[in-house]
């Protein structure tokens, strides 16, 4: 049910760009399983991770079909925003890495370079939107 409401349609075409986000987006839910088994979290943590690995697999999947790459490119935007909060703390969510008590200091930084590989997935799926958006107007 959910590969076919992401599956592209025939129309498109499917371009390289495709395979290296969607692999891309595959190796970060890979990093967020390998989290859950790495470092201890409480059960509340442990399914946020386990949806946060279940979203990005769920956008490889797409992308690596030729989907539009706007989900990956929001998803990315969402998680890197969501990992910067989760290392540095926020007044609202002070609970997590900075401020917990049963969390070293040395999960910030895995937190903030997550954050930086959201963020490059984020720009190169910007690009590959723009890449689509062009050629659609070209095929149009």
């Amino acid at each position: 049910m959910v590969a076919a409401a992401i599956t592209p349609s025939a129309s498109r075409r499917l371009i390289p760009a495709h395979r290296v986000l969607g692999l891309a987006a595959l190796g970060l839910a890979f990093v967020h399983a390998l989290s859950l088994v790495a470092t201890a979290h409480p059960l509340g943590w442990t399914l946020v991770l386990l949806l946060m690995a279940l979203w990005c697999a769920k956008c490889a999947w797409g992308v690596w079909h030729g989907a539009p790459a706007q989900k990956l490119l929001i998803m990315s935007a969402v998680m890197g925003m969501l990992h910067v909060v989760m290392a540095l703390g926020m007044p609202w969510l002070g609970e997590h890495h900075h401020t917990a008590g049963g969390h070293s200091a040395a999960h910030g930084l895995p937190m903030l370079l997550m954050a930086c590989a959201e963020f490059a997935l984020m720009f190169w799926a910007a690009i590959l939107c723009h890449i689509q958006s062009k050629r659609s107007s070209l095929f149009s």
